[in-house]
């Protein structure tokens, strides 16, 4: 078998294009935060509105990075998107202003969803039999790179400044991530053979779905209660008195149960339910939150703060092979794409932008916050096991019918 027809290699190949906006999604922000506050004499509302930017550009061009793949070579889209994540750092780098961190934010958000979602349909087509674990291993890698990266990232800003290490962290990006990008693509034996084409689901039948509209909200809460933490983290640490070289422990912590939850709820998830398994890991999450104001030891706090790594690992994870079974794989892309716009669009306001306003309207009580990310958490958990799989619920069902090869949708119920 030639070298680049291995799948195996191509999946490495993957998990390098993927690392790096994992990277700087996850980790950048949460280690420059401190650094973008001091430097543009700015609230914490208005750090929290990084994460709004970042997410919201992701939202934005999920669907769309998902329509292109029926058009365009995944490896060229993935390309772009890495190319333009890498160019995005090297440009905040130069930054003079809050407000060129936020274009950077939305960059870096937009182009990070044209490597990934590119990446998870083909992986999840060359690995048929084991979805939920490869997944997980691309996720592992997209989540964990911020728990490798932060404490270099740290490091670098403490040693050498905030420039150096922006430039430093673009380039390395360029070298590692984009140059491998072409050569991640679907082998031959893999490829559809001949025949008619299915039919995919149009963004009215989609939305039209109940399991699409439970899993929405379920991105938008449990979303919003996980990705604030990476902001957070920083500034409850600096609350409890910790320096920065301490409280980087907290966002290392839920980062590395952020990657190894990806990996561990993936493989889980090809054989056991997938909700029961998102359920189980949003109440553990609840549970964190609510005791987490309550404690000030770095190493209680840091625990904490893994089990909220677990879960937001796992949404991303577990929702992934969820979407195929749901709505099937020749939907994945853009119903996915859909489902990220909760995340995308709601979650950045709900989360860290939200708690920002909170925390600067009462002095910094993060007992009102975390307590409001544990109701999130206790809502996503009961919303979640109301998902249910193609036959139990009304789906659209597409199957070739007359002789022009056209394609007749029948609903099918319970």
């Amino acid at each position: 078998m030639p070298l680049l027809e291995n799948k195996k290699i191509i999946l490495f190949f993957g998990c390098l294009a993927i690392f790096f906006p994992g990277a700087f999604v996850f980790g950048f922000p949460g280690v420059m935060a401190s650094e973008w506050q001091t430097l543009f004499h700015v609230n914490k509302a208005q750090i929290g509105r990084l994460m709004f930017f970042i997410l919201a550009g992701t939202g934005s061009a999920m669907y769309l990075a998902g329509k292109l793949q029926e058009k365009i070579p995944s490896r060229f889209i993935i390309f772009t998107g890495s190319l333009a994540c890498s160019l995005a750092t090297l440009f905040v780098g130069q930054a003079t202003c809050m407000e060129h961190v936020y274009i950077w934010a939305f960059l870096e958000g937009f182009f990070c969803a044209f490597v990934y979602i590119p990446c998870l349909t083909i992986f999840q087509k060359i690995f048929p039999e084991n979805k939920g674990l490869i997944t997980g291993i691309l996720n592992l890698t997209f989540g964990g790179a911020s728990a490798v990266m932060s404490p270099i990232f740290t490091y670098l800003l403490v040693l050498k400044g905030y420039e150096f290490t922006s430039v430093f962290a673009g380039f390395l990006s360029i070298a590692f991530g984009t140059s491998v990008a072409f050569l991640i693509k679907t082998p031959g034996k893999y490829k559809a053979k001949g025949g008619p084409q299915l039919s995919t689901l149009s963004f009215k039948q989609t939305v039209s779905l109940s399991s699409f509209r439970l899993l929405w909200c379920v991105w938008a809460l449990s979303g919003a209660a996980g990705v604030s933490l990476i902001v957070l983290a920083s500034s409850f640490g600096r609350q409890l008195g910790y320096g920065i070289t301490q409280y980087v422990y907290i966002l290392t912590c839920f980062n590395i149960l952020n990657g190894i939850g990806r990996l561990v709820c993936g493989r889980l998830s090809d054989r056991y339910s997938k909700q029961k398994i998102l359920m189980i890991v949003f109440l553990m999450a609840s549970c964190a939150y609510c005791l987490m104001p309550w404690f000030s030891h770095l190493y209680v706090v840091s625990f904490l703060a893994c089990f909220i790594g677990l879960a937001f690992g796992a949404l991303f994870t577990v929702s992934a092979p969820l979407v195929t079974e749901v709505f099937g794989l020749e939907n994945f892309g853009k119903v996915f794409g859909l489902v990220f716009t909760a995340y995308g669009f709601f979650a950045g306001f709900l989360g860290p932008w939200l708690s920002g306003i909170i925390l600067d309207m009462t002095h910094s009580n993060f007992k009102i916050v975390f307590s409001l990310f544990a109701v999130f958490y206790l809502i996503s958990s009961v919303l979640i096991m109301r998902v249910k799989i193609l036959g139990n619920d009304k789906q659209v069902v597409v199957c070739p019918s007359d002789d022009q090869g056209n394609f007749i949708k029948l609903e099918q119920s319970s």
